[in-house]
């Protein structure tokens, strides 16, 4: 078993030590809640030691996708254009935006049921395109795909990929995001028994702006505990929220 590092060494302390390569990460957030940037960061991370980042886009345009990726300091356009990101555009094929780049990749003639077939074709399609060896997924998101292609063939879809021999090998891990405001609580909890790792972010409202927590739900490694912590946004840290004393 290989444990590797998220990219954020407070990330790899509260889920005990690391990610087990070939596993997955499922970040949950609110909707008011800024937990959407970590994966960004994380790929950001990755793809800085050398990693190729596939972003697999359900959610939003392109040019939109990339504004919020350089919220966290990721720049789609230079890092594909590097050959260091490729982005699966469900989205854009979904609602026929075309866009020229190459590292931007349509699925032709939209349709769930051909969806997974197709899908895998890219991913072939990326892999002999590249020499790099490891890689790191980001499915943006899985409220998204649900949208896209129905909370049922979501949920079947997650079963192949996470079986799929396409993948498996190459990834260092995968990320999926999961706004649990715009999905049922079936489907979240499916997403959750489908993840090795869960982190969930959960925002407050006050008279003196938002806070974040995060709690670390599930991890495979020994020395995890479940915790609460409280989320830095701008400095990027966490900190133990203390129990109330008695």
């Amino acid at each position: 078993m290989q444990v590797v590092t998220s990219g954020l060494d407070y990330i790899d302390r509260a889920i005990g030590g690391g990610i087990i390569r070939d596993s997955s990460l499922l970040v949950i957030y609110d909707s008011f809640s800024l937990g959407w940037k970590l994966p960004f960061e994380i790929m950001k991370r990755h793809i800085s030691r050398g990693v190729l980042g596939i972003l697999i886009n359900y959610n939003l345009p392109l040019p939109r996708l990339m504004l919020r990726a350089k919220s966290v300091g990721l720049d789609i356009e230079k890092e594909g254009e590097r050959g260091n990101i490729a982005i699966i555009d469900v989205f854009g094929s979904r609602y026929d935006f075309h866009h020229p780049e190459d590292y931007v990749y349509r699925i032709e003639n939209f349709n769930p049921e051909t969806y997974i077939p197709k899908l895998e074709q890219i991913y072939r399609t990326i892999f002999k395109k590249t020499d790099k060896t490891d890689v790191v997924g980001f499915i943006f998101s899985l409220d998204g795909m649900a949208f896209e292609i129905g909370e049922e063939r979501s949920i079947k879809l997650l079963k192949h990929l996470l079986s799929s021999r396409i993948i498996n090998g190459r990834h260092l891990f995968s990320m999926y995001l999961l706004g649990e405001d715009r999905v049922s609580k079936g489907f979240l909890s499916w997403s959750i028994e489908f993840n090795d790792y869960v982190l969930e972010f959960s925002s407050e409202k006050g008279d003196h702006g938002i806070s974040e927590q995060m709690y670390v739900i599930k991890s495979p490694l020994v020395k995890f505990e479940p915790m609460a912590y409280r989320y830095d946004t701008k400095h990027q840290n966490i900190m133990p929220l203390t129990s109330p004393k008695d």
